[in-house]
């Protein structure tokens, strides 16, 4: 088996450890490279090589830097975990992708700003005959607030149209506190309360070539400060196959996330997240190992055949790592070399 060298760009946020430690458990000969802008960020010391690299919103910079990277470890998968990247690795993707031959797993800009706006989000569901929760925008739908409320009933919801988690997030049960929450706001969302009677899921869906499902597992995940910090495997093939079927019509690229609540039964999507998630490391200790997966199909070229899936759950508890202090020292100051020069 040929050594397959993976970079892995963003490496010390939560995706990112989480796609080392995923890589670190396959069975495939793999090389990980791991990219930061901190040299004090732990992706950097669980791979096997690591570099420091400029902020990505510096971008030729950051690009010479990373084609540096690609070149000089002979990369052949890129993955990206630092959603300060997605737009950068989105745009620059197919110049990437020709200068190296590294293949970049990051969907178009056309997929991140879909699912990037959730208002865009809801629409897509609507337009292919999917189930939605009732949404308006405030301020351009503001003359509709009450139509709306009439409609879906207290409580109801307050976000901002593109974010991610539970920041800006309300919910609403009286109509008097509308007013405080929305005065001098704008790109925001009104939208149906979806109940959490079952519980909220998140399902993992991978993707490959033109769409290509090569994966799939939904998770019941319990919450704090909106981070899933458990989640549990269990029946959900329903969720799942109703998620595959989201996926092939919106066709993105390696791993997508959809979160939903169950509404009469029914699977109600509410928000979609085209890239690795924070649920990355449980997947893969329950059987569906995304990263592996990715190297598999696209740059090994194997057929891939759905791992069973453990009944089982998951708690997330952070660990602290011991690292010498004088490697955190040295990689900064190969960095500060390259630069002076």
């Amino acid at each position: 088996m040929r050594t397959v060298n993976v970079l892995i760009s963003g490496s010390g946020s939560l995706y990112g450890v989480a796609i080392i430690q995923s890589l670190l458990r396959s069975d495939l000969d793999l090389k990980l490279v791991a990219c930061d802008i901190s040299a004090r960020t732990l992706g950097l010391y669980l791979a096997h090589q690591a570099y420091i690299v400029p902020p990505a919103h510096q971008e030729k910079l950051y690009l010479t830097n990373l084609l540096r990277i690609i070149k000089r470890e002979n990369i052949q998968a890129v993955f990206v975990a630092s959603s300060q990247e997605l737009a950068f690795y989105s745009y620059n993707k197919l110049d990437i992708e020709k200068m190296t031959g590294a293949k970049v797993f990051i969907n178009s800009p056309e997929i991140l700003d879909l699912c990037n706006d959730k208002w865009l989000t809801v629409n897509f569901l609507k337009e292919n005959n999917f189930f939605f929760p009732v949404t308006i925008r405030y301020p351009e739908d503001q003359t509709k607030i009450d139509e709306f409320i009439k409609a879906v009933q207290f409580p109801i919801v307050i976000k901002p149209r593109r974010g991610a988690g539970s920041r800006g997030m309300y919910i609403v049960d009286r109509y008097e506190d509308l007013q405080p929450l929305l005065e001098n706001k704008k790109d925001m969302i009104l939208q149906q309360y979806l109940p959490d009677d079952c519980g909220e899921f998140t399902t993992g869906i991978c993707t490959g070539t033109n769409g290509r499902i090569l994966s799939g597992i939904t998770l019941k995940r319990y919450l704090q400060e909106g981070m899933t910090m458990s989640a549990e495997s269990g029946d959900f093939l329903e969720i799942t196959d109703y998620c595959k079927k989201v996926a092939q019509v919106l066709k993105p690229y390696g791993p997508s996330n959809f979160q939903l609540r169950l509404l009469n039964g029914n699977p109600y999507i509410f928000e979609i997240n085209p890239r690795f998630s924070s649920s990355t490391g449980m997947r893969s200790l329950l059987g569906v190992n995304e990263a592996e997966i990715l190297v598999r199909a696209e740059i090994l070229g194997e057929a891939i055949s759905q791992n069973k899936i453990l009944k089982s759950s998951v708690i997330r508890q952070y660990v602290d790592y011991l690292v010498p202090t004088e490697k955190i020292v040295k990689l900064q100051e190969l960095f500060n070399r390259e630069h002076e020069e």
